[in-house]
């Protein structure tokens, strides 16, 4: 099943590879290593991308906070707007 994960308020690169996506969130079964994302930008258009998720770590009782980190592309492929969804049904196929 497809889920829209976040709207892209912020995208930049930051030490690693990839462009990290902001807003920062909380999801709720994490998909692990490397998955596809789709990214469907405010025209309409859509682009599939491989990303892993960057954890932060936190104190206290609060649940663990990602960061999406996609590749193959630029910050400036990535404009404000940008909604991310994920196929829970393909993350098994990412990690291949």
């Amino acid at each position: 099943m497809r889920h829209k994960w976040i709207v892209v308020e912020d995208a930049f690169v930051a030490r690693g590879k990839g462009v990290l996506l902001e807003p920062k969130f909380a999801p709720e079964s994490p998909p692990k290593g490397t998955f596809e994302i789709l990214l469907r930008y405010p025209d309409g258009n859509e682009r599939a991308v491989k990303a892993t998720l960057d954890f932060a770590h936190s104190r206290g009782n609060l649940a663990p906070f990602a960061m999406i980190r996609a590749f193959e592309i630029a910050e400036s492929d990535v404009p404000k707007g940008t909604e991310v969804w994920f196929d829970d049904g393909n993350a098994a196929k990412g990690n291949q």
